[in-house]
């Protein structure tokens, strides 16, 4: 638990100041997307890009802890806050506090699938948007001649929530074994 605080430190005290402008759009309605684009990015990918990853492993972490602690904070934020909103305007549905969820971890990671691969991480998770909103708005999701598998898991549209939650899931686990890659750097 304590390795879970430290990090969670760390990543707060590093940007403090953007952090509260990032947290506080994540409650206002149409600007959350655009905060948690922004977060799900700068949590670790943007790191990667950077090469400002390798200061967690001078401390006790190895890129797994990295990879996952980073990933819960970022998803009990989304949590809190989606929890949060939906209790202000009285809209209590599963989907309403899903959504986020799902949009952040499908950013985070391409963003690191990005990173990882040397690529521009806010730009490829741009042009995934695009691609996703194209694709998303071709054909229909039921049965027939214009039939379009992939606005059932599109992380944006979600027209089902176990295929975009199981695209997401998908995804993540790409970034994940792209990240970690058989290094764990452990120090010693």
């Amino acid at each position: 638990m304590k390795k879970i605080e430290n990090l969670f430190e760390i990543t707060l005290k590093e940007k403090s100041g953007g952090w509260f402008f990032w947290f506080f759009l994540l409650f206002i309605p149409h600007l959350n997307l655009f905060s948690i684009f922004f977060i799900s990015n700068l949590l670790l990918a943007s790191k990667i890009k950077n090469k400002k990853d390798k200061s967690f492993y001078y401390l006790p972490f190895t890129k797994k802890d990295v990879f996952f602690i980073l990933y819960f904070f970022l998803i009990l934020l989304i949590f809190s806050t989606s929890f949060f909103n939906s209790l202000l305007i009285s809209r209590y549905s599963l989907k309403y506090i899903l959504s986020p969820l799902i949009f952040s971890t499908a950013i985070y990671s391409i963003g690191i699938i990005a990173s990882s691969l040397n690529g521009d991480n806010f730009a490829i998770t741009i042009l995934f948007i695009i691609f996703d909103a194209i694709l998303s708005n071709l054909g229909s999701s039921h049965l027939g001649a214009n039939f379009n598998p992939y606005i059932l898991i599109s992380p944006i549209r979600q027209e089902s929530l176990i295929g975009s939650i199981l695209f997401s899931l998908a995804l993540l686990f790409i970034a994940f074994k792209l990240y970690v890659g058989g290094e764990s750097y452990v120090k010693n």
